[in-house]
């Protein structure tokens, strides 16, 4: 049996890290020491990498996940919050193949004591710095046999050709409206070309509430939708596939199971990712793509499941909170008619306006401008909005500045028509012409409650804040 415990590379400093520890990233010398644990490791047999749930735990074995082809997996009893003692039974369900095994000093420095008790010749207090590996070889039952390597050299330019190379990432998206697959070339740089985009409605948004589960028959045709979309990106020739969910399964009751099963069928474990880190992931596209600068910007993301406030500038992130105020969930919740009725329009308008009430002063107290947004519901009223001035459907929407008076005209419109009036306006897209008055009710009240000029349409949002914080991008 063959080991090799790598303790994660340097991370950001916690002094400029205002957020909870576990999503804190890698910094630029960490990244490049990722580069060269990949390079030393890549050949050296490995057939399996699993590392802790923290961000720079898996940032640490992404360029390895990259050069060997291996998916990265997640395992909790690696994350630095549970018991280092408790680590060592992970060790007892490894296959004999040779893993590679990412965490924090404490757990690195508890499976070596582990191994010492099997026998293996460590000193009394073994070393485990940052960036570093241990290799521990086993014969049958014999002793572990162990060498350290020290955190590998790295250059003082991450600028080679081999860092530069485009890789072919395809981000699953898991989401509360839609499955959604991305497939891009990207590069360190942070240059993403897209290569293909697919999308199934599955609503499962709809489904979220307190207590609540994913009935059986909607789980099989969300695994049988995931295993479709996950060929499909390999027939694409994704290096990478990143399967990812948010709100619609990480807060229903069976959450867990699901997104066990849609693991199964993809061929790699589902990363639930938290509010918090989807708003983190979301703005770091968004400072990325419209190049923020040092003013302060405030992020907002509508989903199907929940609603992201983020304010920041191009260095970090300032605040940032989850609501659940998904465009699928709350008209799954609040709307029933169509078109809406106007006690249906004031329960959405209220329903927004008290979720927003405890952020509003945290908020307006980074007085951030400009104001960037994505999400399907956005995305629909700038392509309306475009149709209106004669602008065709291949019309880009990036950058485009929608005032708060556009966008409380077309809500207005859409909340007063009915769905074939809809589908008959230039611009509207059928699978989304039933959610797009919903959706236009919760932005037009966001950016009232706010008192935002309006909205600036970002057209990256989450699946590119993935792929950025996989290739170490901010």
């Amino acid at each position: 049996m063959k080991l090799f415990l790598v303790r994660h590379g340097r991370a950001a400093k916690r002094s400029r890290w205002c957020g909870p520890p576990w999503p804190r990233p890698l910094s630029t010398q960490g990244h490049a020491q990722a580069q060269q644990l990949a390079k030393v490791l890549a050949g050296s047999g490995v057939r399996r990498l699993i590392a802790g749930p923290a961000l720079r735990c898996r940032q640490t074995l992404a360029p390895l996940g990259l050069a060997t082809g291996l998916p990265v997996e997640i395992d909790e009893r690696l994350d630095e919050r549970r018991d280092p003692a408790k680590v060592s039974e992970l060790l007892a369900t490894l296959r004999d193949e040779a893993t590679v095994l990412c965490s924090h000093g404490d757990h690195v420095t508890a499976l070596l004591e582990h191994l010492r008790a099997q026998g293996a010749d460590l000193e009394e207090e073994p070393r485990c710095e940052k960036a570093s590996t241990w290799r521990a070889v086993r014969h049958g039952s014999g002793p572990w046999r162990t060498m350290y390597t020290p955190p590998p050299a790295t250059p003082g330019s991450t600028g080679g050709d081999s860092e530069r190379r485009a890789v072919r990432i395809g981000v699953l998206d898991l989401g509360s409206t839609s499955f959604h697959l991305l497939v891009a070339d990207a590069t360190r740089e942070g240059v993403i070309q897209r290569v293909l985009r697919e999308r199934t409605m599955l609503r499962l948004g709809a489904l979220i509430g307190d207590g609540a589960r994913i009935p059986e028959d909607v789980c099989v045709r969300a695994v049988e939708t995931a295993r479709q979309l996950a060929d499909m990106a390999r027939r694409a020739g994704a290096d990478l596939l990143l399967p990812i969910a948010t709100s619609a399964i990480r807060d229903v009751a069976n959450g867990q199971d699901v997104a066990e099963r849609l693991g199964a069928a993809i061929g790699m474990p589902t990363r639930v990712i938290s509010g918090i880190e989807e708003a983190r992931l979301t703005f770091s596209a968004f400072r990325h793509r419209l190049e923020v600068g040092s003013r302060r910007a405030l992020g907002v993301d509508l989903g199907g499941g929940s609603l992201e406030l983020i304010t920041g500038d191009d260095r970090d992130v300032r605040w940032e909170t989850t609501l659940p105020l998904g465009t699928a969930r709350l008209h799954a919740e609040l709307v029933h008619h169509d078109p809406m009725t106007r006690d249906e329009r004031r329960a959405l308008r209220a329903r927004v306006r008290e979720r927003l009430a405890d952020y509003r002063e945290a908020i307006e107290r980074w007085t951030p401008q400009p104001a960037i947004a994505s999400g399907g519901s956005l995305r629909a009223l700038a392509r309306l909005a475009a149709a209106g001035e004669g602008r065709g459907p291949e019309a880009s929407i990036q950058g485009r500045f929608l005032a708060a008076a556009k966008i409380r005209e077309l809500t207005r419109s859409l909340a007063r028509s009915g769905q074939e009036q809809r589908l008959r306006l230039p611009g509207m897209s059928r699978r989304r012409a039933d959610l797009v008055p919903t959706g236009a009710v919760i932005l037009d009240t966001v950016v009232d409650a706010l008192h935002l000029r309006g909205l600036t349409v970002s057209d990256w949002g989450l699946r590119e804040g993935v792929i950025l914080e996989t290739l170490g991008g901010r």
